[in-house]
């Protein structure tokens, strides 16, 4: 079942959707006239033929003239003047297709010629508002030219120009050849541009890329590394783990050694008439606690012994009742001078 589109249909907020497409195109073209993007259309030199006869090599379509005389293929002819009617209108600015049809209607009003022979070609000059020149002419008035100029333009179709310091060009005839060569020229440049654009990004990307790929396969080897080197490693942390199982059993058999020495240090010191109740360690502080006929005698000869350090009675001494020994607790420090070379 087919389906119209209603105009209506393609509007949002206001805005024509359908006349998007227009509106790009139009802009782009408008775009492509500004003196920063006029050298993306590349120009061709054209071949003049001027109303007096003469000839002149102009770039592209203008009344630029080249030095010399340059090979072309393009070819356009210059009307005379008196076969033309000239017109200015001055317009509010306009999207392209409704300035072409302001220009159509007020050509078609303006021309003395009949309607199938008339033609018509204007220019536009952009400001606060469009200055347009239009320029007319009679069909039939350009064919008699272009077959008087026959034997000099051979069979290429000129382009029709009408003349002056800013010629206007009288579409219809031999132009779309150029138009179409610059085109193809424009989209051309164009391929250049994103050519050279993808280059230089490439070029700008490699190193970048050269250095993540470097990196993967850093990360690559540095796996297999970690892998061929795992036997070795394990075998290394269950070396670090009997090293320290082996220290600490040093440690504990030097502490073993260090008691037995002190225990011989203190068993030297004590007199016949001592003995030990009890004997605390704790770290480097010694604690014991026995009986003793002079108590005090035991103090000073424990204080006089260059292994121990601060020695001293925290609780005193006492005499036992019906005359026995006395009682004694002595706290003292151990250095290293009291191992036992």
């Amino acid at each position: 079942m087919a389906m119209s589109l209603d105009r209506s249909s393609l509007r949002l907020f206001g805005v024509d959707l359908s006349a998007v497409p227009a509106y790009l195109r139009d802009g782009w073209a408008e775009a492509l006239q500004w003196p920063a993007f006029r050298w993306l259309t590349p120009v061709e030199p054209v071949r003049v033929v001027h109303a007096d006869g003469s000839e002149a090599v102009r770039r592209g379509f203008s009344g630029q003239s080249v030095p010399g005389r340059s090979k072309t293929r393009l070819v356009a002819v210059e009307l005379p003047e008196e076969t033309l009617l000239r017109r200015s209108l001055v317009l509010p600015r306009l999207a392209e297709e409704e300035l072409k049809q302001a220009i159509e209607l007020d050509a078609r009003t303006a021309s003395p010629f009949p309607g199938d022979d008339a033609v018509w070609g204007y220019e536009v000059r952009r400001g606060e508002a469009l200055h347009v020149d239009i320029v007319l002419t009679s069909r039939r008035l350009i064919d008699r030219q272009v077959e008087a100029l026959r034997p000099r333009l051979g069979d290429v179709l000129p382009e029709i120009w009408a003349g002056g310091e800013r010629p206007v060009l009288i579409p219809g005839y031999g132009e779309s050849a150029r138009l179409a060569r610059s085109a193809r020229m424009r989209l051309a440049l164009f391929a250049l541009l994103c050519s050279a654009a993808w280059l230089l990004a490439a070029l700008a990307v490699t190193p970048t890329l050269q250095l993540r790929e470097r990196a993967f396969e850093a990360i690559r080897k540095g796996e297999e590394l970690a892998q061929a080197v795992k036997p070795q490693a394990a075998m290394r942390s269950e070396l670090i783990r009997l090293g320290e199982q082996a220290r600490l059993l040093g440690a504990a058999s030097e502490r073993r050694q260090d008691v037995v020495a002190l225990l011989d240090q203190i068993t030297r010191q004590l007199p016949d008439d001592a003995f030990l109740s009890r004997l605390e360690l704790s770290g480097a502080t010694v604690k014991i606690i026995g009986q003793a006929d002079n108590a005090a005698q035991l103090l000073q000869t424990l204080g006089t012994n260059p292994a121990f350090r601060e020695v001293r009675a925290p609780s005193g001494l006492a005499r036992a009742p019906a005359g026995g020994k006395e009682g004694f607790a002595i706290e003292f420090r151990v250095g290293t001078e009291g191992k036992t070379q």
